[in-house]
């Protein structure tokens, strides 16, 4: 997520893959997923100018600062720390049905000298989780988390219902809008980006939803769509541990789906990256939702 942002999908851009065990605000939830975990915090700090302007966007149609937020999917809080951070007045209620994954938010908030303004809740997406909310919210954030839920017109309704007026809800979601630069991901095998992104599309990643005419059936009086852009480089420390993470995720996706060449060539490429040998880019897209109450 969360990827979103946050949170996210086994996909190829960020951290939650589609199982129950791993999947933020909805489902059973693992504890043993540390690789997850490990991905999700590098999506926040790659996915950092995502947020950044689904903030300004957030800012800007609320018009007064926010004092009461609630993350919906919150994994290890990279909205919640962006939200956090951004608003210094507001508590931010996360809410996610992993135990584990509020462990991690939790320890994370005190480290950032947030924890008396975070508030980790243990609730499911799909069951009443606006009953864990103290009164009304200012501000909801759900990154990379409605895709998961059973019934997300429910969602969006629940959460116009807790918003107060004026409120606004921040979905992001990703898109179709998968690139890798060089195509051949270094290995001089012709298409291989393109076919591991066609190999995926076909095994359902990733993940996406177009959620404008859900949020208008759910009542919000505005809503407003923009498209940005989510990158990792080779070129950093970072961005070469997210993309060998991704990738190792990826080929676990397309074992069967690939011919023998390109699993090799995806593991040379994952060894490179390893290795601090590769040159590689990753674009992927990210769509924004910002609905007004």
């Amino acid at each position: 997520m969360s990827h979103g942002h946050g949170d996210g999908d086994g996909d190829g851009h960020s951290g939650h893959g589609r199982s129950d065990s791993a999947r933020p605000g909805h489902g059973p939830a693992a504890d043993h997923d540390t690789g997850l975990a490990e991905l999700l915090d590098l999506d926040a700090a790659l996915g950092a100018p995502v947020l950044d302007a689904a903030l300004d966007a957030a800012a800007e149609a609320l018009g007064r600062p926010p004092l009461a937020v609630a993350d919906l999917g919150a994994g290890t809080g990279t909205g919640t720390f962006a939200v956090a951070r951004r608003f210094p007045d507001a508590v931010v209620h996360s809410l996610d049905a992993s135990p584990r994954m509020l462990e991690l938010l939790a320890a994370g908030a005190a480290e950032r000298g947030l924890g008396d303004r975070v508030t980790p809740r243990l609730v499911d997406l799909d069951g009443d989780w606006p009953a864990v909310l103290p009164g009304g919210i200012d501000l909801a954030w759900a990154a990379l988390s409605l895709h998961h839920v059973t019934d997300p017109a429910e969602v969006l309704r629940q959460a116009l219902g807790v918003l107060r007026p004026g409120g606004v809800l921040v979905v992001i979601e990703m898109t179709r809008s998968t690139v890798f630069s060089p195509a051949d991901l270094g290995t001089g095998i012709d298409g291989l980006g393109e076919r591991l992104v066609a190999a995926l599309a076909g095994e359902g990643y990733p993940v996406t939803g177009e959620w404008s005419e859900a949020l208008e059936a759910a009542g919000f009086a505005r809503v407003d769509r923009r498209e940005t852009s989510f990158t990792a480089s080779s070129e950093t420390d970072a961005g070469a541990r997210y993309l060998e993470l991704q990738l190792t995720r990826n080929r676990d996706v397309v074992a069967d789906v690939l011919p023998r060449a390109d699993l090799d060539g995806l593991d040379a490429t994952i060894a490179a990256l390893a290795a601090g040998d590769a040159s590689l880019v990753l674009a992927a897209g990210r769509a924004v939702w910002v609905a007004v109450r």
